[in-house]
């Protein structure tokens, strides 16, 4: 199976490494591609989805939107939403078996690749800690 670079967003909460620093989310977009759906469909069922997660959460799906400069010069947007794993994994309530399997383990290995990353960060820190402790007392 051929992979594809799949770009996610991640959004801040604080500044603060030790907090999970960060919140993962996944487009639609690589949604339709995991699961082997076109866009269109995906972003249907999660509209149709929406005011039931609104009416148990109070919260509505992040809409956000992409824009392209086309090669006549006319610029096409294209609408998607951002879903945190929670969100996601409701909205896979609507696929196959096989599509909700895809979602699943590329969620764990958003969450495995986060986990390294802040390993990487806690390492930076400590090793620039001990630098200047060392170096301070030279």
């Amino acid at each position: 199976m051929k992979q594809k670079a799949i770009t996610i967003s991640l959004i801040k909460k604080n500044n603060n490494i030790e907090d999970n620093a960060a919140e993962q989310r996944m487009t639609s977009l690589e949604v339709a591609e995991l699961t082997g759906k076109q866009h269109k469909n995906v972003m249907q069922a999660i509209r149709n989805m929406e005011p039931a997660w609104e009416k148990v959460t109070g919260l509505k799906f992040q809409l956000c939107e992409k824009s392209y400069l086309l090669a006549n010069g006319v610029t096409k947007k294209q609408p998607f939403y951002q879903l945190t794993k929670t969100e996601c994994l409701y909205i896979a309530t609507k696929f196959n078996d096989e599509a909700r399997a895809r979602l699943v383990l590329r969620w764990q290995e958003l969450e495995m690749d986060q986990r390294e990353a802040l390993e990487w960060e806690r390492w930076k820190a400590q090793s620039l800690r001990d630098w200047y402790l060392f170096y301070e007392d030279v």
